[in-house]
């Protein structure tokens, strides 16, 4: 009888014991609409898509993960956002968009850009952005800090005006700030003449 209790027992426990997970079953799913793909293919998608002809530098190589968008149906503005997350920009001139790594961005030839352009965020351009009340020299320690580490920023004392390379958003944003700080009084510029000629001895 005990020996019976004790089977029936055993039979039991095996019966209401879960059945184990494989790993196959507990692996997680690929997500929706995930896909991660060479940043080249992209390239190539969007420069099928647009026309543009691209020129990369042998630094640019990485996997972009996307999430939501097949890469058929990216624009260029698409591309350039995802070239800024993954530490390249683009650049275009000459008929050629150059992508380099954004430590090159500032020797790029950039276009120099005014506030109502018609930019991407993520283009990279030239602004000179002038200074009416302050020195522009003041400023610099000031936006330097909120600036990317590719990026260039600096005074131009004589003519009271900040010159900076960087994205078309973030040079916005910096003109933005300068125009809620410059007011007041209209500052003078001095010690800016401009220097004498050397005098001519070919005579």
């Amino acid at each position: 009888m005990r020996k019976f209790i004790c089977l029936s027992m055993v039979v039991l426990a095996v019966a209401f014991t879960p059945p184990a997970r494989s790993q196959t079953a507990s692996a997680s799913p690929p997500a929706a609409g995930r896909d991660t793909v060479p940043i080249a293919q992209i390239l190539a998608s969007v420069s099928k898509r647009t026309g543009k002809k691209f020129v990369v530098d042998p630094r640019v190589n990485a996997d972009v993960t996307v999430i939501g968008q097949n890469i058929s149906s990216m624009s260029y503005e698409d591309l350039l956002t995802i070239l800024q997350v993954h530490g390249f920009l683009a650049a275009e001139s000459a008929g050629y968009v150059r992508v380099v790594p954004d430590a090159a961005a500032r020797q790029l030839a950039t276009p120099t850009a005014l506030s109502k352009g018609k930019h991407a965020d993520a283009d990279m351009v030239t602004r000179i952005i002038p200074v009416k009340s302050m020195p522009a020299a003041q400023l610099v320690p000031i936006l330097r800090p909120l600036l990317p580490q590719y990026a260039h920023l600096a005074a131009v004392v004589c003519r009271n005006a900040i010159l900076m390379v960087d994205t078309y958003g973030n040079a916005n944003r910096i003109e933005s700030i300068i125009q809620s700080l410059d007011t007041g009084a209209p500052y003078q510029v001095q010690n800016c003449e401009r220097p004498a000629a050397p005098p001519d001895n070919t005579h």
